[in-house]
């Protein structure tokens, strides 16, 4: 029997859980996208470990693994699982003054409880971290189970993939859309520059909250050559905010193989395949 060597991209929000699949052998090449349908809050019961939902997500996840002879799993992150900080480089590097910095963020958590890792941004005087729970990061090795190889990812990471899978080394932002949550990076000559991300209840509220953003984080107005737009509504994401974003960027929501540089057999989905693109992404790169 030959050995599993399929990777399984996985990204999830609200109550689906997309997937796709692709093998070394086909570079660029998905042999299946699709998604899962739960009746109930995925971030929810993920997050929580909830005892009577979880499991069937973790046989889910359990039953593509055997379907597909998947040997490694690559799973993007929502931002509500982590929390994203910019530190400048002179506080990253005295440990006193790190430690106060992160226990602000971290509001009386436990650091013993905690995972901090860093990345580095174009402007080399600062640095990103993203912060996770032990507890979150114990939930999603069990939901990738005994697999070889798994891999977490945050939900910038996708802007470094697309640069790798893409070759573009140009400037960009990249959109991310889940239910109730926005998440902005922008990346500049292939190195992320910055990101964040905020939380809302209606879409409508959405520019009061970009322009709130704006006023302390110029980055977000700031000149870039495309716009890419992913995940849940994002056509009437670009309509609610298209009018604060750079004039010259050409905006590009993740709908098609040939925007995402990908080829598939399959040709007709029964969902909006932008859904599914971190998971798309993260398979073939």
């Amino acid at each position: 029997m030959p050995e599993p060597d399929a990777r399984l991209g996985i990204n999830f929000d609200a109550n689906k859980l997309f997937y796709a699949v692709s093998r070394p052998s086909l570079p660029g090449v998905l042999s299946r996208v699709g998604f899962v349908d739960f009746a109930f809050d995925l971030v929810q019961s993920i997050s929580t470990q909830d005892t009577d939902t979880f499991p069937g997500v973790c046989d889910t996840v359990a039953g593509l693994v055997r379907d597909y002879e998947v040997s490694d799993i690559r799973l993007v992150l929502p931002p509500s699982f982590e929390c994203w900080s910019i530190i400048p480089k002179s506080v990253h590097d005295e440990n006193e003054e790190r430690e106060a910095h992160l226990n602000i963020l971290m509001q009386g958590t436990d650091p013993d409880n905690t995972k901090r890792i860093w990345h580095s941004l174009s402007n080399r005087d600062f640095k990103l971290v993203s912060i996770r729970r032990h507890e979150h990061i114990e939930t999603i090795s069990s939901l990738m189970g005994n697999v070889p190889s798994g891999t977490i990812y945050s939900d910038f990471e996708i802007g470094n993939h697309w640069m790798e899978h893409s070759q573009y080394r140009g400037s960009f932002l990249s959109i991310s859309s889940y239910n109730g949550v926005i998440s902005v990076s922008s990346y500049l000559l292939g190195t992320l520059r910055a990101a964040t991300y905020f939380t809302y209840d209606d879409i409508r509220d959405l520019p009061y909250f970009w322009l709130q953003y704006a006023s302390h984080l110029p980055w977000i107005e700031g000149l870039h050559e495309y716009v890419i737009v992913f995940g849940d509504h994002s056509g009437k994401i670009v309509e609610t905010l298209k009018a604060f974003w750079d004039d010259s960027s050409e905006i590009m929501v993740m709908n098609s193989f040939e925007k995402a540089k990908m080829q598939s057999g399959e040709e007709s989905f029964s969902f909006s395949l932008e859904r599914a693109f971190p998971a798309m992404l993260l398979s073939v790169s």
